[in-house]
């Protein structure tokens, strides 16, 4: 199965971080160019996509 891109600047640099106690109920993804994380389950409809910026003020938390 391949990894959904960043719902926030469309990046295919995300990787999955975690799943949910109770198998197949929901993923959380993490983008590593914006550093974006949403679970699988969200409605991601609304996000503001200025991806430029986003790209050029993400600082990185995790590795």
């Amino acid at each position: 199965m391949a990894l959904p891109a960043c719902p926030r600047c469309d990046s295919k640099k995300t990787r999955k971080l975690a799943d949910s106690p109770v198998k197949g109920k929901w993923e959380i993804y993490g983008c590593d160019e914006c550093n974006y994380v949403w679970r699988s389950t969200e409605d991601l409809g609304g996000i503001d996509k200025r991806v430029e910026y986003l790209k050029q003020k993400a600082v990185r938390v995790w590795d």
